[in-house]
Protein backbone atom coordinates (compact mmCIF):
# COMPACT_ATOMS: atom_id res chain seq x y z
CA UNK A 1 0.00 0.00 0.00
CA UNK A 2 1.47 3.39 -1.36
CA UNK A 3 0.21 6.25 0.66
CA UNK A 4 -0.04 9.40 -1.21
CA UNK A 5 -1.07 11.68 1.84
CA UNK A 6 1.48 12.33 4.97
CA UNK A 7 -0.59 10.75 8.14
CA UNK A 8 1.29 12.98 9.93
CA UNK A 9 -0.91 15.57 12.47
CA UNK A 10 -0.93 19.05 12.13
CA UNK A 11 1.88 20.37 14.46
CA UNK A 12 0.68 22.93 17.06
CA UNK A 13 2.97 24.81 18.90
CA UNK A 14 3.37 23.57 22.21
CA UNK A 15 2.71 25.69 25.35
CA UNK A 16 5.75 27.31 25.98
CA UNK A 17 6.55 28.52 22.54
CA UNK A 18 2.72 29.77 22.68
CA UNK A 19 2.95 31.77 25.79
CA UNK A 20 6.36 33.31 24.23
CA UNK A 21 4.51 34.36 21.05
CA UNK A 22 2.03 35.66 23.13
CA UNK A 23 4.52 37.33 25.17
CA UNK A 24 6.75 38.98 22.20
CA UNK A 25 2.88 40.22 20.95
CA UNK A 26 2.86 41.82 24.13
CA UNK A 27 5.79 43.53 24.20
CA UNK A 28 5.15 45.09 20.97
CA UNK A 29 2.46 46.71 21.96
CA UNK A 30 3.54 47.58 25.09
CA UNK A 31 6.37 48.93 23.37
CA UNK A 32 4.15 51.12 20.64
CA UNK A 33 2.42 52.90 23.15
CA UNK A 34 5.45 53.80 25.47
CA UNK A 35 6.65 55.37 22.21
CA UNK A 36 3.11 57.02 21.52
CA UNK A 37 3.67 58.19 25.48
CA UNK A 38 7.28 59.77 24.93
CA UNK A 39 5.92 61.64 22.01
CA UNK A 40 2.66 63.06 24.14
CA UNK A 41 5.32 64.21 26.65
CA UNK A 42 7.69 65.87 24.05
CA UNK A 43 4.76 67.73 22.99
CA UNK A 44 3.86 68.14 26.39
CA UNK A 45 6.87 69.72 27.58
CA UNK A 46 7.31 71.59 24.38
CA UNK A 47 3.47 73.15 25.16
CA UNK A 48 4.95 73.78 28.76
CA UNK A 49 7.85 75.90 27.23
CA UNK A 50 5.66 78.06 24.58
CA UNK A 51 3.52 78.70 27.88
CA UNK A 52 6.45 79.75 29.94
CA UNK A 53 7.51 82.23 27.06
CA UNK A 54 4.35 83.49 26.85
CA UNK A 55 3.78 83.72 30.87
CA UNK A 56 7.38 85.77 30.49
CA UNK A 57 5.95 88.10 27.93
CA UNK A 58 2.63 88.73 29.91
CA UNK A 59 4.65 89.44 32.85
CA UNK A 60 6.91 92.12 31.41
CA UNK A 61 3.71 93.78 29.21
CA UNK A 62 2.68 93.90 33.26
CA UNK A 63 5.32 95.35 34.39
CA UNK A 64 5.18 97.67 31.30
CA UNK A 65 1.58 98.58 31.93
CA UNK A 66 2.34 99.41 35.40
CA UNK A 67 5.25 101.71 34.65
CA UNK A 68 2.50 103.47 32.16
CA UNK A 69 -0.02 104.17 34.56
CA UNK A 70 2.67 105.46 37.14
CA UNK A 71 3.81 107.70 34.25
CA UNK A 72 -0.02 108.71 33.41
CA UNK A 73 -0.37 109.56 37.19
CA UNK A 74 2.59 111.84 36.95
CA UNK A 75 1.51 113.22 33.82
CA UNK A 76 -1.85 114.32 35.31
CA UNK A 77 -0.20 115.46 38.47
CA UNK A 78 2.18 118.12 36.53
CA UNK A 79 -1.17 119.11 33.94
CA UNK A 80 -3.40 119.88 37.46
CA UNK A 81 0.01 122.22 38.19
CA UNK A 82 0.37 123.46 35.13
CA UNK A 83 -3.82 124.20 34.93
CA UNK A 84 -3.34 125.97 38.55
CA UNK A 85 -0.13 128.18 37.52
CA UNK A 86 -2.09 128.57 33.41
CA UNK A 87 -5.07 130.31 36.04
CA UNK A 88 -2.95 132.29 38.17
CA UNK A 89 -1.39 133.72 34.86
CA UNK A 90 -4.76 134.41 33.71
CA UNK A 91 -6.26 135.98 36.78
CA UNK A 92 -2.49 138.41 36.88
CA UNK A 93 -3.11 139.41 33.37
CA UNK A 94 -6.08 139.78 33.97
CA UNK A 95 -5.96 142.28 36.49
CA UNK A 96 -2.87 143.82 34.91
CA UNK A 97 -5.24 145.05 32.01
CA UNK A 98 -7.90 146.43 34.24
CA UNK A 99 -5.13 148.16 35.92
CA UNK A 100 -3.97 149.26 33.06
CA UNK A 101 -7.49 150.50 31.42
CA UNK A 102 -7.83 152.45 34.87
CA UNK A 103 -4.70 154.08 34.08
CA UNK A 104 -5.72 155.12 30.69
CA UNK A 105 -8.65 156.26 31.94
CA UNK A 106 -7.16 157.90 34.41
CA UNK A 107 -4.88 159.63 31.89
CA UNK A 108 -7.57 160.83 29.57
CA UNK A 109 -9.57 162.41 32.23
CA UNK A 110 -6.31 163.91 33.91
CA UNK A 111 -4.86 165.14 30.04
CA UNK A 112 -7.43 168.47 29.66
CA UNK A 113 -7.22 169.41 33.52
CA UNK A 114 -3.55 169.15 33.47
CA UNK A 115 -2.93 171.28 29.51
CA UNK A 116 -4.93 173.66 31.12
CA UNK A 117 -2.70 174.06 34.70
CA UNK A 118 0.31 173.43 32.58
CA UNK A 119 1.17 170.12 33.88
CA UNK A 120 3.72 168.21 32.35
CA UNK A 121 3.05 164.29 32.47
CA UNK A 122 6.62 163.30 30.80
CA UNK A 123 8.53 162.60 34.36
CA UNK A 124 5.48 160.83 36.15
CA UNK A 125 5.53 157.05 35.72
CA UNK A 126 3.48 154.70 32.15
CA UNK A 127 1.10 152.72 32.58
CA UNK A 128 1.44 149.50 31.76
CA UNK A 129 0.50 148.29 27.94
CA UNK A 130 -0.17 144.80 27.10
Amino acid sequence: MIRTGSDRKLVTPSEPEQQAKDMKRLLAKAEQQIRKLQEKVADQKQQIREFQAQAKHEDGLAAEREELKAEIADLKGEIRELIRANREQVENLEALRAENAKLKAGTKVQSPSNRATGADLRGSPQPLLS
